[in-house]
């Protein structure tokens, strides 16, 4: 069927190609494609549908053992209309042509030029297409296109980062059509993945992209730095902050216009107004740029130098200085995936058992992006990164499983992931060491001045800072010293925080629950417009003291004094409303808060009595759910109305009757009735919300145990399927093992029929259907000019020394018509060959090309014409003898006859040259002695003299000869041939009857 295929793929290449043609430009874009098992079918449907003018450089990596002959070039030249060869180390890339990594080696570019590598050490498992990804990313940045397809394992994914990290653009085979979905899925895992589609479908989707691309840039990409926003990029950052909540309007320009124009590309909008219309009718579209805007692509031990730096000499000098137990703290913004936070946290592992002391290691590592954050707590890793971690560190703090990395426990449980947004959220605080390698870059100056100060603030006295080694402090060297220039690693300066420190939001930070909540001193607040001034003024007369809590209970917000009411409790400090409310208000506020909730509207407890040293005050307790705004939904606001205590009537008063000691009775009886109210009411509540979580309890207890014994379902089919998979496993094994085998087969029968084809002397070449070259033998070279290059090029382009101008026309005649072709040619040289020009036909009797032979006939056709030339010397000599004589060839055929043969046997020349000597006449020759002469004695003695032979004549009768006959040798230069003379015995002949 392939073949079949074949030979119908031009016409539907150029029918499929005509709609959608590439404009040429001075650059080009390079598509690196991966794949392994499966990935042969894959790359066939492909190239199939891939027009024969892209514009596009190609470059096909794949898992080939070391040592094997790869055919691959020579399949995908079936069906592919661009040439495909072998990648030879040096060359510089083309577009419109393919080129196919060789097995064993790892190949890499470098200024669009291909470069062989040795492949890893065994022990390492081989990644080429990682490999190439990474160079193809670093060297074609925003022009680098990947793809991923068909193949088991995670090959392909961190060089699919790296590519998308350099804005460029990567495409993943969908899973539904790869035969071993293992490479698409880690790919597509990644959530990084412009295209997902089937093979027949990226080439039209490659062509569309490449050209969107090679438009005229938008409007905006021309803006100076201290430009004003244009108008469509103004309205894509409200809609990112009315959707996510996050302004980008001060990240760096260009990143930003960068990653808007490839998203412009990949939908096709031609205008960044179109593109805006897009994203307001498509809010999805708005949440994919989000998370391509915060793409930070980590990798484990980034700049190596940069880490060994800190275990060898920064780390170990910090550590040194501290006093044990301690907790060493770090906070790690812009994590991205992970990579960065696992690899300081294996560093100061290393430092601290290293140094011998008890230092507990606690790291924060946020970012913005959630799906990062969830990738990065689960800690696992594609093989790949077996070629950024030493290899003493992987083994020690990784576990391969199936294919990934797993961080081992004692390193993950070190790290807090959580997500924060570092511009407007407060930071961590009391932090030993800061690493900020992958955001600075982002931001813009304004922002970078803003975020460097809360670094320092964040840091304890003598911290450390290490950024980038593209980023910088700017002109903030007040706050900060160089320790190490190179690795931009600095020292924090002892300057008071609050001198330098910007406004925070007054919000709690994400902070660890064991520790206290860090407070900073804000300065006074200077040349505030009067309007604000008495808006503060009238807040502290009018407003009662009050705080806004979460549902927990935890304080957000605190206003006024409310040292009245609230008390740090004993042990370790907690911001929370339960554990630092008196207790003679507790019982009050807890049922004031929990009906809040549940009524959602304001809650008022009266004349609440608490005690303050030797007397009672009473105060007005009031809960309400906030509504609104939006952003603060959800939260409780408290407020602590203080109210005057009853009145007391003067002691003169009392005296005269007991109605004073009434009154007081009186309101204690009503106070404690409503306390007893208040208890019921919150016993009552109690009960009932007990009753709801007991039944909820139940039912969840009755659904953990269907979901149990589901489980253990499942289990067994695991099991099952497990054993299933192991036998398909062996069973596969057994058929690769026979595959490898079947392959060496064949790579020993191809060296058989070279070697067989090259000993034959004939040059011989063969095409394939479009007259292009697909192998050759040696001694063709002599006729063609062929170069191993030259495979895959069509022999009408190619410089032969023959002269002979039609073998590209006789060729076609022969793929057409299907009739051979045979005829005469002679070279430069003056060398004779004979030309053959068949059909080339497969084992199913299928036209897979043409096959064209030369056999060289100079000396024939010169041993011929020197043995006419004696023929004829011996016919004027044989005219001249009066016996009969004759010469025949090795095959007995009658060469040349005199005059007096014929005249005594009464026939023809005509009817005798090129008989053979028993069918000359009537047969009178095939006698017994006749051929026992010629037959036996001759080839034995090569003469024999006198042997007397008798045989019939027609018309004559009987006739007795002594026959002399000798086998001529090459001196004659007549080799094999017979020479046969006849003596007539008068004595015995017959008398002539005439009538």
């Amino acid at each position: 069927m392939n073949a079949v295929k074949s030979k119908s793929a031009p016409n539907d290449r150029e029918e499929t190609a005509s709609p959608i043609k590439t404009p040429t430009t001075t650059g080009f874009h390079v598509v690196g494609m991966g794949s392994s098992a499966g990935g042969l079918e894959t790359l066939e449907e492909f190239f199939k549908h891939l027009p024969a003018d892209t514009g596009m450089a190609f470059v096909v990596v794949s898992h080939q053992h070391p040592g094997h002959v790869s055919l691959l070039p020579e399949l995908l030249n079936k069906y592919a209309s661009i040439p495909v060869a072998e990648a030879v180390d040096g060359v510089l890339l083309k577009p419109n042509q393919v080129y196919v990594s060789p097995p064993g080696a790892h190949l890499g570019l470098m200024n669009r030029k291909l470069q062989l590598m040795d492949g890893p050490p065994r022990e390492m498992p081989p990644l080429p297409i990682d490999f190439f990804f990474r160079s193809l990313a670093a060297d074609q940045k925003e022009r680098a296109i990947c793809i991923v397809l068909s193949g088991t394992g995670s090959d392909g994914t961190l060089g699919l980062k790296a590519v998308k990290e350099k804005a460029g653009m990567a495409m993943v085979q969908d899973v539904q059509s790869a035969r071993f979905a293992g490479m698409p899925s880690s790919a597509i895992a990644t959530s990084q993945a412009d295209y997902v589609l089937p093979p027949a479908d990226m080439p039209a989707q490659l062509v569309a992209y490449a050209k969107g691309m090679n438009r005229n840039r938008p409007v905006f990409e021309k803006l100076e730095p201290d430009q004003e926003m244009v108008e469509p990029l103004q309205k894509i950052f409200m809609l990112l902050r009315t959707r996510t909540g996050h302004d980008f309007s001060e990240y760096k320009k260009n990143s930003i216009l960068r990653r808007i124009e490839r998203r412009m590309v990949v939908h096709n909008a031609d205008t960044p107004a179109l593109y805006v219309r897009l994203l307001q009718e498509y809010p999805h579209e708005i949440d994919i740029l989000f998370k391509e805007l915060l793409i930070g692509v980590t990798s484990f031990f980034r700049d190596a130098e940069a880490f060994a730096l800190l275990r060898e000499a920064v780390l170990p000098e910090l550590l040194e200085k501290l006093s044990t137990p301690y907790t060493f703290r770090v906070w790690i913004p812009g994590c991205g995936s992970g990579e960065e936070a696992y690899t300081m946290a294996i560093v100061l592992h290393e430092c601290v058992q290293q140094l011998g002391k008890p230092f507990d290691v606690q790291i924060f590592a946020t970012d913005l992006n959630t799906t990062s954050i969830e990738y990065a707590r689960a800690g696992i890793y594609p093989e790949g990164i077996a070629a950024d971690v030493p290899a003493d560190l992987l083994k020690r703090h990784f576990v391969l499983e199936e294919g990934f990395y797993r961080v081992r426990r004692e390193i993950r449980e070190r790290i807090v992931f959580a997500q924060q947004n570092v511009i407007k959220d407060p930071p961590f605080t009391k932090l030993d060491l800061l690493c900020c390698r992958n955001l600075l870059i982002y931001l813009n100056a304004k922002l970078q001045k803003r975020l460097v100060p809360i670094f320092h603030y964040a840091l304890n006295p003598g911290g450390i800072m290490v950024l980038g080694p593209s980023e910088t402090i700017g002109t903030q060297t007040d706050l900060f010293f160089s320790i190490e220039r190179k690795w931009k690693v600095f020292g924090r300066l002892d300057v008071p925080a609050a001198s330098t420190l910007p406004d925070m939001p007054a919000q709690a930070a994400r902070h660890d629950p064991q520790m206290p909540m860090a407070v900073p001193e804000v300065a006074p607040k200077v040349g505030l417009p009067a309007a604000v001034q008495l808006q503060e003024v009238l807040l502290k007369r009018f407003a009662p003291p009050s705080l806004v809590v979460n549902t927990r209970g935890d304080i957000i917000f605190i206003h006024g004094r409310t040292g009245d009411y609230l008390e740090p409790c004993s042990g370790q400090p907690r911001m929370n409303i339960h554990d630092m409310t008196r207790d003679d208000l507790a019982l009050a506020l807890d049922s004031a808060m929990r009906e809040a909730v549940t009524r959602e509207q304001e809650v008022v407890r009266e004349r609440v009595r608490f005690g303050t040293g030797n007397h009672s005050e009473y105060i007005n307790v009031s809960v309400i759910a906030i509504a609104e705004p939006e952003a603060m939904r959800g939260l409780l606001l408290i407020s602590f109305n203080p109210i005057p205590p009853p009145q007391e009537r003067p002691a003169k008063a009392r005296r005269k009757g007991s109605s004073g000691s009434v009154d007081a009775d009186t309101e204690r009886m009503q106070y404690l009735e409503r306390e007893v109210r208040h208890t019921r009411e919150s016993l009552q509540r109690t009960v009932e919300e007990l009753e709801t979580a007991n039944e909820e309890l139940r039912s969840a207890n009755e659904e953990l145990q269907s979901a149990n014994e589901e489980l253990q379902s499942t289990n067994e089919e695991l099991e099952t399927s497990k054993e299933e998979l192991q036998s398909l496993n062996e069973e596969l094994s057994t058929v690769n093992a026979e595959l490898e085998c079947k392959l060496d087969e064949l790579a020993h029968a191809n060296d058989d029929m070279q070697n067989l084809l090259n000993s034959t002397n004939i040059a011989t070449i063969f095409l394939d259907n479009n007259l292009h070259i697909k192998r050759y033998t040696e001694q063709a070279k002599v006729l063609v000019h062929l170069i191993p290059a030259d495979i895959g090029r069509p022999i009408a382009d190619l410089v032969t020394s023959l002269k002979y101008d039609s073998l590209g026309k006789d060729a076609q005649k022969v793929l057409k018509t299907l009739v051979f072709r045979e005829r005469e040619v002679c070279s430069k040289s003056g060398i004779w060959y004979l030309m053959r020009i068949m059909p080339y036909r497969t084992a199913e009797n299928l036209i897979d090309g043409l096959t064209v032979t030369f056999v060289e006939i100079t000396s024939t056709e010169q041993e011929q014409l020197a043995s006419n030339e004696v023929i004829l010397y011996l016919q004027s000599i044989f005219d001249t003898i009066h016996e009969p004589t004759l010469l025949m060839n090795s095959d007995l055929r009658v060469v040349v006859a005199n005059k007096v043969f014929y005249d005594t046997f009464r026939v023809s020349a005509e009817k005798t040259e090129g008989e053979l000597i028993y069918e000359v006449g009537t047969g009178q020759w095939s006698v017994k002695e006749l051929r026992r002469l010629l037959e036996e004695i001759i080839p034995e003695r090569a003469v024999m003299e006198d042997f007397l032979i008798e045989i019939s004549v027609p018309s004559i009768g009987k006739l007795s000869f002594l026959l002399n006959a000798r086998q001529l040798d090459r001196s004659f230069g007549l080799p094999g041939m017979v020479l046969l003379s006849m003596k007539e015995e008068i004595e015995k002949r017959p008398e002539r009857s005439d009538g």
